[in-house]
């Protein structure tokens, strides 16, 4: 492999690492940023605003890349990412924080879709499994570092947590340019049509969970009516964003991409409660509570590690299934620490490393059971699909909990909000084992 090609690849990874740890490390955090604006009812949209961000990026970068070729969508999206992070490092309110999030979330969704297009496009196909792993490592490595400096930055000045990620990102697109200027070089639209995005769909999922999450604030009726809206919205939207064959609640590919998308939402739902549930119920100071997240984080690993072993000659849709079960169980467990004070947080480490393992399970059996079930002409728009499709079961059950957190902030007794937040999340966890029972046999 060449010289130029190599820089290219340490481009991505740096661009990478600074997307996961905006994305990993800045939950440990946002309960101390939201207390410092005196803001602990719109914590849920510091998550939800980022999530929403990256779906809508997603959605256009991937469509402009075909068209264009990758040089604007990730040009676009590294401006995106570091004007997010200069607002969010200098960010005088809360507003100025959660749009700083929503900036984050668009430069991040295009830098993630488009560096992935730039790996198929610029390199051949024998090197493409060694770069991806590459790219993987670059997600992981923030899952186990980032929460603990995240944390030590927030002792220190919650601000440092955008700052570090300003220089890094400079320089990853310093180092990213050259090579991106090759490859764009070499890009031919071909003769395929590029079928246009649906934007009014688009809008209506990205706005869903905004609206579900406005349910919890005081505004009176309005509420009821926002939920309303957003659930249609959705209900409305989504079909028309996703393949037809991943659609419906048939078995086969729609089973699996809606227990794969509830299972991560429960998923990601529950930390967001947890991470402030060991700060401000528990009094757990940021950088115990960034140990949380690294020790979940050793669950995941380990459950994504045993499901590539060929010794384990078990069906795919069996690992899904299982991984459902474990990560409904994990949630189970915190939401017994979250009402039980007697817990030690032992306990909830352990629910937490359940639920990381039966994500490590489920994550790439899904993807992997998917490709089993798609002709080589389909293997693009059905990934797609299975990624859209868990970025709003992300925003949505997020969403979802941090309407009900919200509502109930300042209910006697203060752990109702914390543990019902988290008790709504697992029957949504509850109801992916469900479906994961619909997919029908996948051979390993």
């Amino acid at each position: 492999m060449s010289q130029g090609r190599w820089v290219l690849i340490v481009g991505i990874m740096l661009s990478v690492f600074a997307v996961a740890f905006q994305s990993i490390g800045i939950a440990t955090a946002l309960p101390t940023v939201m207390g410092h604006f005196d803001a602990a009812h719109l914590y849920p949209w510091a998550f939800t605003t980022f999530i929403s961000g990256m779906l809508l990026a997603i959605i256009f970068a991937g469509r402009v890349a075909d068209v264009r070729g990758p040089s604007l969508p990730i040009y676009v999206g590294f401006a995106m990412f570091g004007i997010g992070l200069v607002m969010g490092w200098l960010a005088p309110s809360v507003w100025v924080l959660l749009l700083a999030r929503l900036i984050q979330g668009l430069g991040a969704g295009a830098l993630n879709l488009t560096l992935t297009v730039i790996v198929a496009q610029g390199f051949p196909a024998v090197d493409r499994p060694r770069i991806m792993a590459l790219v993987s490592f670059c997600w992981l490595l923030p899952a186990f570092v980032g929460p603990p400096i995240a944390a030590w930055l927030t002792l220190h000045d919650w601000r440092l947590v955008f700052a570090v990620m300003v220089p890094l990102t400079l320089v990853s697109f310093v180092i990213t340019v050259p090579g991106l200027r090759r490859v764009q070089a070499g890009f031919d639209a071909g003769d395929g049509e590029v079928p246009p995005v649906p934007v009014a769909p688009t809008i209506a999922v990205t706005l869903a969970p905004s609206l579900i999450l406005l349910a919890g604030q005081p505004i009176g009726a309005w509420q009821w009516a926002s939920a309303a809206a957003g659930v249609a919205a959705l209900a409305w939207g989504l079909p028309k964003i996703i393949a037809p064959k991943a659609r419906g609640f048939g078995p086969g590919i729609p089973s699996i991409v809606l227990a794969r998308a509830i299972q991560a939402g429960s998923f990601f739902a529950a930390e967001t409660i947890l991470l402030v549930t060991l700060q401000h119920l528990r009094d757990y100071t940021p950088f115990e509570v960034g140990m949380a997240l690294t020790i979940g984080s050793l669950g995941w690993t380990a459950g994504s590690w045993l499901q590539s072993q060929r010794r384990f000659e078990i069906n795919r849709d069996t690992y899904i299934t299982a991984g459902a079960v474990l990560t409904a169980t994990g949630v189970a467990v915190l939401v017994a620490f979250a009402w039980f004070p007697q817990l030690h947080l032992f306990i909830a480490l352990g629910g937490w490393v359940v639920a990381g393992f039966g994500m490590g399970l489920t994550m790439p059996s899904s993807a992997v059971a998917v490709m089993g079930l798609s002709s080589k002409f389909e293997q693009g728009r059905h990934q797609s699909s299975l990624q859209v499709a868990e970025s709003v079961g992300n925003s949505v059950i997020t969403a979802v909990a941090g309407s009900i957190y919200t509502a109930l902030l300042f209910v006697d007794p203060e752990k109702l909000s914390y543990s019902a937040s988290l008790g709504a999340v697992l029957v949504l966890a509850v109801a992916a084992i469900g479906l994961s029972r619909r997919i029908g046999p996948v051979s390993a």
